[in-house]
């Protein structure tokens, strides 16, 4: 029988932790420079906070730092987030998933495993226009958005009005 060795769920801080100090060593830049990057783009980091946070001194990471980090590192935010490998991912404080499910949630592709109907609806329902053009979708009755007055409509599918 083979043994694998099970691995610790990562976090969503933990990750952004690693990416950072990951992608700040492949671009070759110290604490300062990042910090420098960071102000740039309005967020004022020094090196002691990129430090900190690099060594698990600072545990949080707001989403407006995570947004200017990905900005800064020319990355999508969710390849900050969510590893860019598929290990167990802690999504919530109870909730541990593969990376991947997580990765294609964060995106709005899929609904995490063991979501329920309703809730799949509801994922699929609240979703950006722009998505819905993009992705070729029609709309089904019923959703956001769907302008037909209440019971009427031909009951026929048409294509998301413009808002």
């Amino acid at each position: 029988m083979e043994h694998t060795e099970e691995r610790e769920a990562v976090g969503p801080v933990d990750t952004i932790r690693a990416r950072v100090k990951q992608l700040r060593g492949h671009r070759g830049w110290t604490a300062a420079e990042l910090g420098k990057q960071l102000t740039r783009h309005g967020l004022r980091w020094d090196r002691s906070i990129v430090a900190n946070f690099e060594a698990g001194r600072r545990r949080t990471v707001s989403v407006d730092e995570l947004l200017a980090l990905a900005l800064v590192f020319d990355v999508a935010p969710v390849n900050l987030l969510v590893p860019v490998t598929d290990e167990p991912y802690r999504a919530s404080a109870i909730r541990t998933m593969n990376a991947d499910a997580v990765r294609e949630w964060v995106r709005g592709n899929k609904p995490l495993p063991g979501t329920s109907t309703e809730a799949q609806r509801t994922f699929y329902a609240e979703v950006a226009m722009a998505d819905i053009k993009r992705r070729g979708h029609i709309y089904p009755l019923g959703t956001a958005y769907d302008d037909t007055p209440q019971g009427g409509g031909s009951g026929e599918h048409r294509e998301a009005p413009e808002r």
